[in-house]
C-alpha cells in the first residue's frame, strides 16, 4: 500500500483550524483580523450529490472565501479545478436561498480567491501565477481564474512564512523531512528524526505531540512518485525481455519441428515447455 499525497495529509490536517487559517488570510493579505470565530472551514469532504473534494477552504465571515490546495507536483490545470470547487461551495452557500437565483434581487456571495503551496523539489520559481484563461484555445477575457502559487522551499517567501507561523512550522517540518530523504535516509528513520527535530525545537509541537503515531503510520505508506515511475520501468522492461525470450524459444522449437529434426510428441514429453507454449509451436 502506498499514499503519495502523505505530506497533502499531514499540511491539511495541521492548518485547517480557525487560527491557524485567519494566520494564512492575515499573511496573504496583510490584514490583522484576530477573532478566530469569524473563521468558517467549509471544506469539500464529498457528499450524497456530489463527490467533489479539495484541501482547504473557508470563509472569513461572508466576506472571503479562500480555498487553498497543497501539491508537491505543479498542476497547470489548478485552474479549472478550482473553478469545479468554488462552484460547488457557491452551489452549497445558496442552498438555503436557492430558489432566489431566478428572481429580481442579486445574490450576495463572499469574493473568492485561490492559492497552491507547492512543495516539490522544484526551486526555480518562489510564485508563479496560474490563469484559466491560459487553457483557453482562442483569445478571450469573458471568464478567468487566477491562483497564485508560492513555494514552500527553504528560502523561498520567507517574508510570508514570517508573518504566518503555522505556514512557517510546515514548512520546517517539511523541508527537513526531505532533507533527511535526500540522504538516503530510510523513510521511517527520516520521519521520526523529522518529528524530534521539530518537538526540540517547539515547531508544531503540540500537534506533533498529540498526533505523532499517526504522523509516522501514515510516512510508512509514503511513495516516491521518481521511484514508482522507476519501477514501472523496470517492470515493463522485465516483461518485454521475458516475451522477447519466450518468443525465441517458441520459434527455435517451431524451427526444429518443421525441419523434422523433433516431434511436436517429443517436444511434451520433454517437459521444458507449457501447454500455452506448445499450442504457439504446433501452429
Amino acid at each position: 500500500m502506498t499514499n503519495p499525497k502523505v505530506r497533502d495529509t499531514v499540511f491539511c490536517k495541521y492548518m485547517s483550524t480557525e487560527d491557524h487559517l485567519l494566520a494564512v488570510l492575515n499573511a496573504i493579505k496583510g490584514t490583522y483580523h484576530n477573532d478566530s470565530s469569524s473563521i468558517t472551514i467549509n471544506t469539500l469532504s464529498g457528499s450524497f450529490y456530489s463527490n467533489i473534494k479539495n484541501d482547504i477552504s473557508f470563509m472569513l465571515d461572508t466576506l472571503i472565501m479562500m480555498l487553498i490546495e497543497h501539491q508537491t507536483t505543479i498542476n497547470p490545470n489548478m485552474p479549472i479545478r478550482m473553478l469545479e470547487y468554488v462552484a460547488e461551495l457557491f452551489r452549497r452557500y445558496m442552498e438555503p436561498e436557492k430558489r432566489k437565483i431566478y428572481g429580481s434581487e442579486l445574490i450576495k456571495l463572499p469574493a473568492p480567491e485561490f492559492y497552491v503551496f507547492y512543495d516539490g523539489e522544484d526551486t526555480s520559481f518562489e510564485h508563479q501565477t496560474l490563469r484559466l484563461s491560459d487553457a483557453f484555445m482562442a483569445p478571450s477575457d469573458k471568464l478567468e481564474l487566477i491562483v497564485n502559487v508560492y513555494n514552500l522551499a527553504d528560502g523561498m517567501n520567507e517574508t510570508l512564512k514570517e508573518r504566518c507561523r503555522p505556514l512557517k512550522e510546515y514548512s520546517i517540518f517539511s523541508n527537513h523531512y526531505k532533507l533527511l530523504r535526500k540522504q538516503r535516509l530510510p523513510i521511517d528513520e527520516a520521519v521520526s528524526a523529522t518529528i524530534r527535530y521539530c518537538i526540540d525545537n517547539n515547531v508544531m509541537k503540540d500537534y506533533l505531540l498529540h498526533n505523532e503515531s499517526e504522523v509516522i503510520d501514515m510516512f510508512g505508506f509514503e511513495w516516491d512518485e521518481k521511484e514508482e515511475r522507476q519501477a514501472l520501468i523496470e517492470a515493463s522492461e522485465a516483461r518485454g525481455e521475458a516475451r522477447g525470450q519466450n518468443r525465441e524459444k517458441i520459434n527455435s522449437a517451431r524451427t526444429l519441428l518443421t525441419k523434422g529434426a523433433v516431434t511436436l510428441q517429443a517436444l511434451k514429453l520433454s517437459g521444458y515447455y507449457s501447454q500455452e507454449e506448445l499450442a504457439a509451436i504446433s501452429k
